[in-house]
């Protein structure tokens, strides 16, 4: 069971690029919309907020082999898509676009490009062409089935580690 995390930051952290919305009244569930029509190739937010967790969590992105942080922003918020418009690029600390992103748009971003192993999976419901099913982590998932996304050097140096140890390299 996920727990809402109460915003401790200030809201909205990024609102010339990002709105909150809910699902429905009521519910916990919330998602970040972009505010305005969004460029690609555009810087919507970084990491200057987040700090080291102590653990993983859903909450959390994974930014090394072994390290993970909280972001501590609006950017909670972005869901997971297998066909996302924007990146979380751990190597360079930024979230930027990778399409055009109309107003109104939920912004997302494919948790397999951060997260190995996953502290709570889930069923995609993402709708696209190449949906991959259940998230758990880019470690279930064939370095395959990723080569056409974006994927931080973390998640790329965990899957030559796996594929090498299967005799897949």
């Amino acid at each position: 069971m996920t727990i809402e995390q109460v915003p401790h930051w200030v809201q909205p952290s990024h609102p010339e690029f990002i709105n909150i919305k809910t699902y429905k009244e009521g519910s916990f569930s919330k998602y970040a919309t972009a505010s305005n029509p969004i460029p690609s190739n555009t810087i919507i937010g970084d990491f200057s907020a987040a700090t080291p967790a102590s653990e993983k969590a859903y909450s959390s992105v994974q930014v090394s082999e072994t390290d993970h942080i909280e972001l501590n922003s609006d950017l909670l918020y972005a869901n997971h898509s297998c066909n996302p418009n924007v990146v979380f690029d751990t190597d360079k600390g930024e979230v930027r676009s990778v399409r055009n992103i109309q107003e109104g748009e939920p912004i997302t971003f494919n948790y397999l490009s951060t997260e190995w192993d996953m502290a709570q999976a889930f069923k995609c419901e993402c709708g696209s062409d190449n949906c991959l099913g259940e998230i758990q982590g880019a470690r279930y998932v064939p370095t395959k089935a990723l080569a056409s996304q974006f994927i931080n050097s973390h998640i790329r140096r965990l899957q030559d580690k796996r594929d090498s140890a299967a005799g897949k390299a």
